[in-house]
């Protein structure tokens, strides 16, 4: 095959990727599909393409064969003759595209192996078998301690009163959101008197809402809880949480006050509002603590400063100085781009988001959804990844796309090992 054929043969294969593009997103036109169909038509081998398309197992494995290819690049040249492409796709679904260029390339016969990668050792053409790993995502499960030390299971709980709190009834409302509501019939308690708390506390591989006395309502991730007075005293709202909160505060003239805590209970920072969305992340086991602020204005206060937000920015306080940061320690930066603020808050609307990633942070989300404990074994390569992932997802489908990026995995019963 000459080098002018080989090049004709490549730009017919980005042209029939973009319309398996088109027609996977449902944006095909009629002309578009005839062409298609009449490219199907014209071959054996082209409708095994089209039959290829649709398994999705079988798609991993020629696309792991093909790990050499620049798939990046491919990617460039359809998305740049689609003008339906606004936006970057979710990398859960911009690989399904990349499968099908890559079938495409592989079957059509337009380029062959030699053109597409460098001469290797026969390893390089071993058949790559992908991971088996089923693990089912997270849901709604969480349990509350009462005032009295009894604990509740949510996830076990039938909808309505639960308990009740004093002044307050304790309701669960629907599977994964709580509410506290003045029970009927009781007197008004002198605000003084208000001493209980309760707990509220989502495992790892849990979520939870809560809907608070003043009517703010907090989200709770895996592996957090928020500590707060069945009834607000006057004057002030204050509550306490570990791991990572979503909240809408209510807007009142009493301010909000949220105490942020390791899991040991020790005091790192704390975030002051009127009425406003915000999202804290204070997990252990992550490098810096973060604030981001929605919308409306927040103070953030460590021992020896604080710092003001406004909407779409976010604080970061490294673990080492949390509680006792200086100014110098507290950096806030604009995270206006989509893309990262759906990285600090995107798993409050469902999905997983990565931007520029490396493996071990990736893994330390995944480990908190859905439960799993993670270990690496050889020289664990520093590639950076982006990517956004339904949380309703099996984790199947993510170390799918992380193998094709490079990565390896294997399971011991709930572990997950990485490899180069």
């Amino acid at each position: 095959m000459d080098t002018e054929l080989n090049l004709q043969g490549m730009e017919e294969a980005d042209y029939l990727a973009g319309l398996l593009l088109k027609q996977l997103r449902h944006e095909i036109t009629e002309e578009e599909l005839q062409y298609l169909e009449n490219w199907k038509a014209g071959d054996p081998s082209h409708t095994q393409v089209a039959e290829r398309i649709n398994n999705g197992e079988q798609l991993l494995t020629d696309l792991l064969a093909m790990k050499q290819v620049d798939m990046e690049g491919w990617w460039q040249k359809i998305s740049e003759q689609i003008e339906t492409v606004k936006k970057p796709i979710p990398f859960y679904r911009r690989w399904y595209t990349y499968a099908a260029a890559a079938v495409v390339l592989l079957i059509a016969g337009a380029v062959t192996w030699q053109y597409l990668t460098p001469p290797k050792s026969p390893q390089v053409t071993e058949k790559h078998t992908p991971a088996v790993i089923n693990i089912l995502p997270g849901g709604n499960k969480a349990t509350l301690t009462l005032s009295n030390g009894a604990v509740v299971n949510l996830a076990s709980a039938a909808n309505g009163t639960v308990a009740q709190e004093g002044n307050s009834k304790v309701v669960k409302l629907q599977d994964g959101e709580l509410k506290y509501e003045p029970a009927i019939g009781t007197a008004k308690r002198e605000q003084s008197a208000i001493t209980a708390h309760n707990t509220l506390s989502t495992p790892r591989g849990g979520q939870y809402s809560l809907v608070l006395p003043d009517g703010s309502k907090a989200w709770l991730n895996a592996a957090s809880s928020i500590t707060y007075p069945t009834q607000f005293a006057a004057g002030e709202r204050r509550v306490a949480i570990t791991g990572e909160v979503y909240f809408d505060v209510a807007k009142q003239k009493i301010p909000f006050i949220v105490s942020v805590r390791s899991s040991t209970g020790n005091d790192l920072t704390k975030v002051e509002v009127l009425g406003t969305q915000f999202n804290i992340m204070a997990y252990d086991d992550e490098a810096a603590l973060k604030t981001t602020l929605v919308s409306g204005k927040v103070k953030i206060s460590t021992t020896n400063s604080f710092k003001l937000l406004t909407p779409g920015q976010q604080v970061q306080i490294p673990q080492s100085t949390a509680g006792v940061a200086g100014s110098n320690d507290i950096k806030v930066v604009d995270i206006n781009d989509t893309e990262e603020m759906d990285v600090a808050i995107g798993w409050k609307n469902g999905s997983l988001t990565f931007n520029k990633a490396d493996i071990r942070s990736i893994m330390r989300v995944l480990s908190r959804w859905y439960n799993i404990e993670v270990g690496y074994q050889g020289k664990i390569p520093d590639y950076r990844i982006s990517g956004s992932f339904p949380r309703t997802e099996n984790i199947s489908s993510i170390i799918a796309v992380l193998e094709f990026e490079g990565y390896h995995f294997k399971q011991e019963q709930n572990k997950i090992i990485v490899t180069p």
